[in-house]
């Protein structure tokens, strides 16, 4: 591999570039990559309730008192909640 080519990869110029390419600028480096698969529905639920938890986060953080806080059970069933809607949703579920 060209020296240009991994400048430009790791310069994040070049966007059209295989696994291979990659890996080998990653041995080049003395790194490796290990990946896992995760099936589409673990993995969409996965990022979903993150997203839910962040929301339920938000809202929690902005009660004045910590007394006015909901318990825990009522937040989870927030989270619940806000996961449903955003995995029904048409919108984009990785965007931040």
């Amino acid at each position: 591999m060209s020296r240009g080519t991994v400048i430009r990869i790791l310069g994040d110029e070049d966007h059209d570039y295989s696994f291979a390419k990659l890996h080998a600028v990653l041995g080049a480096l003395g790194m490796t990559i290990d990946l896992d698969e995760t099936p589409a529905e673990e993995f969409r639920d996965q990022i979903a309730t993150e997203k839910a938890e962040r929301i339920v986060a938000l809202t929690q953080g902005n009660v004045a008192l910590e007394a006015q806080a909901i318990p825990q059970q009522s937040a989870r069933a927030q989270v619940e909640k806000a996961k449903l809607r955003i995995v029904a949703s048409n919108r984009k579920l990785w965007a931040p």
